[in-house]
C-alpha cells in the first residue's frame, strides 16, 4: 500500500501554551478508498526531503485550515506551516512527485508558484456550481461544498498553472500544473459522506496510485 503525506492545520489551545497539528479523521478513510495510507506530518524541524524519504512517501496533500499567510486580512496564520508546505511543494515539483493541493493547499500551491489570493463572500458552509474545462475530469457542471473566504481570482492563477474549474463568479475552483503532476481544488472531498466517486478517482489519478 502507498504512503500518502497529508499536511496538517496548526491550532493554538485556549489557556493552555500549546500549539498542536490536527488532521480531519475522514482524511484516513478517503485514503483508504484510494488504497493507500494517509500520513499526518508534523510541523516541526524535521526537512521535506526528511520526511518523503524517511517516511517512504508516494506523494504529498496539502489539505486545508489555516490562512495562507500571503492572503488578504490573513488570520490564523501557521508560518511553520507555511514552511514546510513550500518546501513540500519545491521538493514535488523538483523530484517529480505526484502533489494535491485541497482548498488552502491550492491556494498555498498557487502562491508558492507566483500567483496571488483574493478573498470572496458566500462561498463558506454552503454548496455551489462550477464550470468545468474540457480537459477536466468531472462533468462540464457539477455542484461542489465550499469551506473558504479566500480565493484564486483566474488573473491570480500563477503562470505555470492551468484552470481546470471556476465558479460562478469566475474564481478557479481547480488546477493542474504545466508539467502535470501538481493539481489543485477548493473544495472538500474528505466532507462528504460517503465521499463522491468522482472525487475518488480524480485523487487516485492524480496521485498515480
Amino acid at each position: 500500500m502507498q504512503r500518502i503525506g497529508l499536511s496538517q492545520r496548526v491550532d493554538a489551545v485556549p489557556g493552555r501554551d500549546e500549539r498542536r497539528d490536527g488532521l480531519d479523521q475522514r482524511w484516513h478513510s478517503v485514503c483508504r478508498n484510494m488504497g493507500a495510507l494517509a500520513v499526518p506530518l508534523p510541523n516541526g524541524p524535521a526537512t521535506a526531503a526528511e520526511l518523503v524519504d524517511g517516511l517512504g512517501l508516494h506523494g504529498i496533500i496539502l489539505t486545508g485550515g489555516n490562512d495562507v499567510a500571503e492572503a488578504p486580512l490573513a488570520s490564523n496564520v501557521a508560518p511553520v506551516r507555511d514552511r514546510l508546505e513550500r518546501a513540500l511543494i519545491e521538493l514535488c515539483l523538483g523530484r517529480g512527485l505526484p502533489l494535491l493541493g485541497v482548498c488552502r493547499g491550492m491556494q498555498m500551491i498557487n502562491v508558492a508558484l507566483g500567483g496571488y489570493l483574493g478573498r470572496t463572500d458566500g462561498h463558506a458552509g454552503v454548496d455551489h456550481m462550477i464550470s468545468s474545462a474540457d480537459n477536466a475530469p468531472w462533468p462540464k457542471s457539477r455542484r461542489v461544498n465550499s469551506y473558504h473566504d479566500v480565493c484564486i481570482p483566474i488573473e491570480g492563477l500563477a503562470p505555470s498553472l492551468r484552470c481546470l474549474a471556476r465558479a460562478e463568479n469566475g474564481d478557479v475552483e481547480a488546477f493542474r500544473h504545466a508539467g502535470g503532476r501538481c493539481h489543485g481544488i477548493m473544495w472538500h472531498p474528505e466532507r462528504e459522506a460517503p465521499p463522491l466517486a468522482e472525487d475518488i478517482a480524480f485523487m487516485t489519478q492524480a496521485l498515480e496510485l
